[in-house]
């Protein structure tokens, strides 16, 4: 082999080299983000089975109400249960809006969000 062969031989298998470390870069923060979104569906669905199993008390109050709180280090989790229109006892309907806020480990994507609704009869 001459020279100029062993040269264009490493560039190929540099450029190639590369190319591979790029994508296993992008593939872990897609893994990670990935794995935010996966527990933040999580913590959006307990809370709006747990929302959804209110009970309904009193005939005349409706049980409208909202918070927040945080169920893990970096996860932020808020709902509101509003009345739907201008339904009466004992037609009432719910709905309920969970949003779960979490930030991932790269300071380059930032906050995301999950939001789940739903209605609910009483």
């Amino acid at each position: 082999m001459t020279l100029p062969e062993v040269v264009i031989a490493v560039a190929i298998l540099t450029i190639g080299l590369l190319a591979v470390v790029g994508m296993l870069s992008s593939g872990f923060s897609n893994v990670v983000i990935g794995g935010g979104e996966s527990k933040a569906t999580s913590y959006a669905r307990q809370k709006l089975e747990e929302l959804k199993n209110r009970c309904y008390c009193a005939a005349t109050a409706f049980p409208a109400s909202t918070g927040t709180d945080a169920p893990e280090a970096g996860v932020t989790r808020s709902w509101t249960v509003t009345q739907a229109g201008a339904t009466t006892a004992p037609n009432r309907l719910s709905q309920i809006t969970v949003t779960v806020t979490w930030t991932s480990g790269s300071s380059a994507t930032g906050g995301q969000q999950v939001i789940m609704q739903t209605m609910r009869a009483e």
